[in-house]
Parts: C-alpha cells; sequence; structure tokens
C-alpha cells in the first residue's frame, strides 16, 4: 500500500462520511438523535460524541507533526507503508467490518445521550473531520512510517502516522455504521 494513493483513498472515504452525516442525520429531531435502541446501546449522538472524544486527541497530536514541518516541499514523497504491531493490532480493533466489541476506554465514553446538544456535537464532529480531510494535504510530506503518535493509552504505546490515520478513518466508519444502524431503528420503532 503506497502513501499518496492512501491519503486520496481515507480523503474520499472522509468526504463520503460527511456526506452522509448531512444527508442521514440533518433531518432528524434532538428527540431522534438521543433515541436509544435499549440502555446499554448508544444514540446516534453518543456515537458522534465517541468519534468527537477519541479522534480530537489523535487529530490534535496529527496537527502538531502538520504544523512542524515548517518548509514545504513542492512534491510529496511516496512511500511503501507498513504497519507494526501495534497499529496491526488497533486497525483490527477498529474494522468497520470486525464484529469483535470492545468497550471504550471512560476517557472517550460519550455522556448520557439526555446531556449532549445534537448540534454542537454533530457541529464538532463535522469540523474535525474536515480538518482531518484537510491535514491530509500537508500529511504527505511526513514519513508515515517513521513518525509515531501517541496513543490514548499512554505515550508508551505509540503508533506510526499511517497506521493513526487508516485507523481514525475506520473507526469513524464503525461508528457512523452503528449510528445507521440507530437510525433504522429509529424508522422501525416509529411505523
Amino acid at each position: 500500500m503506497q502513501k499518496l494513493a492512501t491519503a486520496h483513498d481515507l480523503q474520499q472515504r472522509l468526504k463520503t462520511v460527511l456526506d452522509t452525516v448531512e444527508r442521514e442525520f440533518s433531518t432528524l429531531t434532538d428527540e431522534q438523535l438521543r433515541w436509544k435502541p435499549a440502555p446499554n446501546k448508544w444514540s446516534i449522538v453518543e456515537c458522534l460524541q465517541h468519534l468527537n472524544l477519541a479522534e480530537r486527541f489523535y487529530i490534535r497530536n496529527i496537527q502538531h507533526k502538520v504544523d512542524k514541518l515548517g518548509l514545504i516541499q513542492t512534491v510529496p514523497i511516496d512511500q511503501t507503508l507498513e504497519s507494526d504491531l501495534v497499529g496491526k493490532a488497533l486497525l483490527y480493533i477498529v474494522d468497520p467490518q470486525g464484529k469483535l466489541k470492545f468497550p471504550a476506554p471512560g476517557m472517550i465514553r460519550p455522556r448520557s445521550a439526555a446531556d449532549l446538544q445534537p448540534a454542537d456535537v454533530i457541529g464538532q464532529f463535522l469540523d474535525l473531520q474536515t480538518l482531518l480531510h484537510s491535514m491530509l494535504d500537508k500529511a504527505v510530506y511526513i514519513d508515515w512510517n517513521r513518525e509515531k503518535l501517541m496513543t490514548i493509552f499512554g505515550n508508551w504505546l505509540k503508533i506510526n502516522l499511517g497506521d493513526a490515520l487508516r485507523m481514525l478513518v475506520a473507526h469513524t466508519e464503525r461508528h457512523l455504521n452503528q449510528a445507521m444502524r440507530v437510525k433504522a431503528e429509529i424508522n422501525n420503532f416509529a411505523k
């Protein structure tokens, strides 16, 4: 897998995410966005808030790497991406097609849907995903294999930039799929 093709693919996938959220959730009421299919399941707004909490951490760290670039090259250097054991494990855990469920660590577990303002959560989500989309334009100038990011588990567990970017988009897709299943249940419940 090559860096430049992967960056383009990630941007396309993020565009699909942004389009889906705007198309599917913008017409829902606050009550529908907060509706939970079961007490132990997340609502649409909780899915999006979880993504905001988790991804803000990583996006802030990626932004720091991008801001350190300084002199911008005119042509990004392509490279073959290499995943390490940590990257492979995290990508497996967040795989949108995966059937395994892992509990969200406490720091990225959303507050109760009743305590969330859906418009604020969706606005933050769209802003973060748009920022990540635009950062990919500059991130192609960074060595995705060599640059490491701290994970939410601490500074002792790091992931390379390429795996982090792929993980973020996969994680977003995973929870967007979850939110779409909730929306389908709302529609079925309302009938």
